[in-house]
């Protein structure tokens, strides 16, 4: 695994348990499977753990909850698949994942949701709308001003690495966009093993 996925191999060599650590923190499958609609990983799966090749080769129910870590392995092995692993490479990976969803905010149900709700109201109810799809890790609200909110979240030890981050921005820019925030920007200000800190700003 590490010649074809070197940033792989690198996350789950930090965890406790490797691809098994933390299974009580859960993730709803819709996540990985939209990626994989994206990107696919069908010629790779022999060089993929076990339980992350099943997920890969028999994707469960979008509502089902699944290991984020099995999740995030996918998601990490997206990124080593398919971008350079270089700082370039994770630059558009991380302009991937800002496509990506916003095609998904984009689709009638989200669409009609973002048309009655600004980036600050979208913003201050992370909290609510993190938990609606994972469960174990927590997200906040800890700064507001005009154009800018900074969201804290919490997660086991290890839980996200510089990859998981990046795309965890793309994600809150598209998020951003889709309420009609303009020239948004998301970046992560701090991040330690238990708490990852990004702040969004927007005109």
């Amino acid at each position: 695994m590490p010649d074809r996925f070197p940033t792989l191999a690198s996350y789950l060599a930090r965890l406790p348990r490797g691809v098994e650590s933390y299974p009580e923190v859960t993730v709803k499958a819709s996540v990985y499977r939209d990626a994989l609609e994206s990107l696919s990983l069908d010629e790779c799966l022999g060089d993929l753990p076990g339980a992350v090749a099943e997920l890969v080769r028999h994707p469960l129910p979008v509502t089902a909850w699944v290991p984020e870590v099995h999740s995030l392995a996918i998601l990490i092995a997206i990124r080593d698949r398919h971008f350079a692993t270089t700082a370039a490479g994770l630059d558009s990976y991380e302009a991937w994942v800002f496509e990506r969803n916003s095609r998904l905010l984009k689709r009638p149900l989200y669409r009609a949701l973002f048309l009655l709700v600004s980036p600050e109201r979208l913003l201050s109810g992370v909290e609510r709308r993190w938990s609606a799809f994972r469960r174990g890790t927590s997200a906040r609200l800890v700064e507001k001003a005009v154009g800018l909110a900074e969201i804290e979240i919490s997660h086991p030890p290890h839980l996200y690495d510089r990859c998981v981050e990046r795309g965890m921005c793309g994600a809150f820019r598209a998020a951003a966009s889709a309420a009609g925030a303009r020239d948004v920007h998301a970046d992560v200000v701090s991040s330690t093993e238990r708490v990852t800190r990004c702040r969004i700003r927007w005109s």
